[in-house]
Order: structure tokens, then sequence, then C-alpha cells
């Protein structure tokens, strides 16, 4: 499974890229999403490469290796990073 902060950016409508609810949604970076995996004893790789929609902007994505439903897992990470 492939994240990207894009998914839990607050100034970013869903057709824009946002993945979590409006009320999850904050500024993201690298760093607390991968501290959000850290407390979450998720296995994961940080890989330079750029979200499609977002081209211009991030550079990082994260491959995970989990069995959770991508949904459910993108609203635990944001609610780690948003508190």
């Amino acid at each position: 499974m492939i994240i990207y902060p894009s998914y839990f950016n607050r100034k970013y409508s869903k057709k824009q890229g946002r993945k979590v609810p409006r009320a999850l949604a904050s500024d993201p970076t690298p760093e607390k999403i991968e501290n959000a995996l850290k407390k979450l004893n998720i296995k994961y790789e940080i890989q330079n490469k750029q979200y499609s929609k977002h081209w211009f902007e991030d550079r990082t994505r994260f491959y995970i290796d989990t069995n959770k439903k991508k949904g459910d897992l993108l609203k635990e990470i944001a609610k780690i990073i948003k508190s």
C-alpha cells in the first residue's frame, strides 16, 4: 500500500487528492507521518516519488506493509498527526 502526505492535507479537497475527512485533515509532514507509523508499529519504507496530482510539491511517499484496509489506516494516521 502506498500513501502520500497529500492524503492528509487540509488545504486540498477530496477531488484534489485528500483521502481523510476534513475534520481529520491537518498540515502533514513526512516526519509526522513517519512518527504515526512508528506509533502504530507498522513497517514502512520511505520512497522519493511524487504524487501525480501534486507533482510540483510532494516528493515523499510511504510504502506500507500491512493487512489493514487503506481507509481505516489513513484515519488512524490522521488522528495521530492531528493530536
